[in-house]
């Protein structure tokens, strides 16, 4: 019988490596996969992957009540991310705002033509969600490739879970102009209507 992350986390807190070692091999891949499409770069991602078990390892504040571990490890994933981008921003200063404020204001924003050059240069759907601005990249990567509830997505990003909803159907929306797909309703879910993406 398998152990839960709870009970591998116990083990791992009274200094038991192959505890780790599970919960490493059991969440390792979807920390690196959510990095990867977000950041555009496999190195940031292993470089962030890394620092999220790490953290793991030397922080033992995941309360399995408010949800589970590979949420707690995405919302971390997320964090450094952020904390990533911001880092660069400092030193790409914006003119005459050296010294302004740094967060959501300075997320991308990318037009539309943009968008749809993007993914045709690289020719798939990673290449169009990852021109996404953030706050639309990383709804659909919770609640789409890593098949999160609206609830956990909304914990994750510390928003309602109406915002998660709003999001995500403009994130679909924007894809769909970006590929020159239109989104159908294909099934309905726990989470509300799934689409997938057909070609006009």
């Amino acid at each position: 019988m398998s152990l839960t992350d709870a009970e591998l986390l116990q083990r791992m807190q009274r200094g038991d490596g192959e505890a780790f070692g599970v919960l490493y091999q059991r969440h390792q891949q979807r920390v690196f996969r959510f990095a990867s499409v977000y950041s555009g770069a496999e190195g940031v991602a292993a470089d962030v992957t890394q620092e999220v078990f790490m953290h793991l390892i030397d922080n033992h504040s995941f309360d399995p009540a408010q949800g589970e571990l590979r949420g707690y490890l995405l919302g971390m994933a997320r964090n450094l991310l952020r904390r990533h981008w911001r880092d660069a921003q400092r030193f790409e200063a914006l003119p005459g705002d050296e010294d302004g404020p740094l967060g959501d204001n300075l997320i991308e924003h990318i037009e539309p033509s943009m968008v749809v050059s993007r993914a045709q240069q690289h020719g798939d759907l990673r290449a169009a969600i990852l021109a996404l601005p953030s706050y639309y990249r990383e709804v659909m990567i919770l609640c789409e490739l890593e098949e999160l509830d609206y609830q956990e997505a909304a914990r994750i990003l510390e928003v309602p879970i109406g915002t998660v909803r709003s999001r995500l159907n403009r994130a679909r929306k924007a894809l769909s102009v970006a590929l020159g797909v239109h989104p159908v309703a294909a099934t309905v879910s726990d989470r509300g209507e799934s689409y997938e993406l057909r070609a006009v």
